[in-house]
């Protein structure tokens, strides 16, 4: 019986090689590595950009291009921002130049208040220098990621829903008690952005845990019908002396401004470490010309924005920053996770 010769197996792939007519070569190319893209713009705070003026060049770490779905923004490929609606959050996509599959979105706030379209350029707040919007809103961002405080009590102070059907009539015109209608002939009343902002709303101010403990409104149904919509628990108290200047006999008999008649409800409101929801009007948001501590002459106050007072034990006040709609909604989705 012969013996069988058993070769290892290097000399066998070894022998095949070698005895072969054409060798092969294998490469293997190795993609570069993807890099983690990153917003430099100082304006950023990881969370969010705020984008501070009209026109604004975003900056990255890489060449990346730029892209939003949403139509409050104009941006080129090359991350400038030319146009931006102030208020508004939005997400941008950034897609890294040098591997396409590499992309990832941040969100970014306009932190201005000068870039509306109609019918909001109608209502925005005036007096473009009584204010810097954007200081506003980073207080208010500082503000919105630390409510609610179980030792402090807040208020928040919001313009109502947005509100494009119809008009109100001029100071000591139209028919009678026309500011109590909800008709759009007789009062400007909500859109159905207005309808489905304040509804939404009400859903963030429960999913952020705020115990809101009262609503006071103006006797105009937009406010009204915002504070229902919200519906935060509390019936809605109606408070004539927050009307707007249309027809406000506070102010009309009295001149006492709308800021003050607000600083008057706040008097009311207890110190019980909870929060309350006022509803006005744009004049809310303005003080007169003495000013008031720590107020801003103007605060930026968008429909459905609104601006937080702290009210302390010595019953002073304090303004606590501005946050629009979209900050609201935006911090809410990013603290449960939903973007």
């Amino acid at each position: 019986m012969k013996k069988r010769l058993f070769l290892p197996l290097a000399v066998i792939v070894a022998f095949t090689l070698t005895t072969c007519k054409k060798t092969s070569t294998v490469k293997i190319t190795q993609l570069p590595k993807a890099d983690t893209i990153k917003i430099t713009s100082p304006e950023f705070d990881g969370k969010l950009l705020f984008v501070n003026k009209a026109t604004y060049q975003i900056q990255t770490n890489i060449p990346v291009t730029f892209s939003s779905p949403d139509s409050h923004i104009k941006i080129t490929p090359s991350g400038f921002i030319q146009r931006f609606i102030s208020g508004e959050v939005v997400p941008i996509t950034l897609t890294d130049k040098a591997n396409p599959g590499n992309k990832t979105t941040f969100y970014a706030l306009a932190s201005t208040d000068s870039t509306f379209d109609y019918p909001f350029t109608k209502y925005h707040a005036l007096d473009d220098n009584a204010t810097i919007p954007d200081s506003s809103y980073h207080q208010g961002w500082h503000t919105l990621q630390k409510l609610p405080v179980t030792n402090e009590t807040y208020v928040i102070v919001l313009r109502h829903a947005d509100a494009s059907q119809g008009s109100d009539f001029d100071v000591d015109k139209g028919p009678d008690s026309w500011w109590l209608s909800c008709d759009s002939t007789n009062a400007r009343q909500l859109n159905t952005q207005g309808v489905n902002r304040a509804t939404e709303l009400g859903k963030i101010f429960k999913d952020l845990n705020y115990h809101i403990t009262s609503v006071t409104t103006s006797e105009l149904c937009r406010a009204i019908q915002t504070g229902t919509l919200i519906n935060a628990g509390p019936t809605p108290v109606v408070n004539p002396t927050l009307n707007h200047y249309s027809h406000n006999l506070n102010y009309l008999n009295n001149k006492i401004t709308l800021f003050n008649s607000m600083l008057g409800v706040l008097k009311t409101i207890p110190l019980n470490n909870q929060m309350s929801l006022i509803i006005a009007h744009h004049p809310i948001n303005m003080t007169d010309k003495s000013g008031y501590k720590t107020f801003p002459r103007i605060s930026p106050f968008c429909w459905t924005g609104a601006y937080f007072v702290k009210i302390h034990p010595d019953n002073t006040f304090t303004f606590e920053g501005a946050a629009s709609w979209g900050m609201f909604k935006y911090w809410r989705d990013y603290k449960l996770n939903k973007l």
